[in-house]
């Protein structure tokens, strides 16, 4: 599997104000027209991370929005998304979430990058977006993007491929992961059987263990529209 990157992003604090809430994100990255970037363990050098709570370190390092979800996006419900909609530092061509697996090892340059967990959407999405639903939205259609985190340093060109040098766990796609933790009550044995990957991110393992025994359905309060 090679996979193309369409366009790589990076961001620096902002302050934001939808209107409705005043907070301070890097989400609006923009494409520096760099020839080549260099990415940590903590990702790209040229990027940044505001609520650090909530967003990058060791599991969360780069962040990957497929293409295809922009065109389901427009499609499905004709929203008219501009280039890095959804604050991702790769747009990826030819693949979605249901390609991808957790665990899934890409080579890209000198760097090695490993598939650690989907992608959690919250509120700033529609805030920053301006759409209201569209946190909820990308929840209940399964288009999340993933995380990659990063097992060995070293530069990227712009023009380099994701190339496949490993599938751990053919089974656990992003889009199944995201399934069964959208419903956790119908997919208590699917759970179990993520939460036993060595691959997932030790926050997100967190997560999902809560939504397994207490069997949740649905957005979680911090991805719901009444923000």
């Amino acid at each position: 599997m090679v996979i193309k990157i369409k366009d790589i992003f990076c961001g620096q604090k902002q302050d934001i104000d939808d209107g409705n809430k005043q907070y301070q994100s890097s989400y609006k990255k923009v494409d520096l027209k760099k020839q080549s970037y260099f990415i940590t363990e903590l990702g790209f050098k040229d990027d940044t991370q505001s609520d650090k709570a909530h967003h990058g370190g060791v599991d969360k390092a780069v962040c990957v929005y497929p293409l295809k979800s922009y065109e389901f996006f427009k499609q499905k419900y004709d929203f008219d998304l501009s280039i890095c909609s959804f604050g991702e530092n790769f747009s990826i061509e030819d693949f979605d979430d249901s390609d991808i697996c957790l665990g899934d090892v890409f080579k890209c340059g000198e760097v090695l990058l490993e598939v650690s967990q989907p992608r959690q959407p919250c509120w700033k999405i529609s805030s920053i977006v301006g759409i209201k639903s569209l946190t909820a939205l990308v929840v209940k259609e399964f288009k999340t993007g993933f995380y990659f985190r990063v097992i060995q340093n070293g530069f990227m060109k712009k023009g380099d491929s994701l190339i496949l040098e490993q599938r751990k766990y053919p089974k656990l796609t992003i889009e199944f992961i995201n399934k069964c933790a959208f419903n956790a009550k119908e997919n208590q044995e699917n759970i179990k059987e993520i939460l036993e990957s060595k691959s997932l991110a030790i926050a997100y393992r967190t997560s999902l263990l809560k939504r397994y025994k207490d069997k949740e359905n649905g957005l979680q309060d911090w991805q719901k529209d009444n923000y």
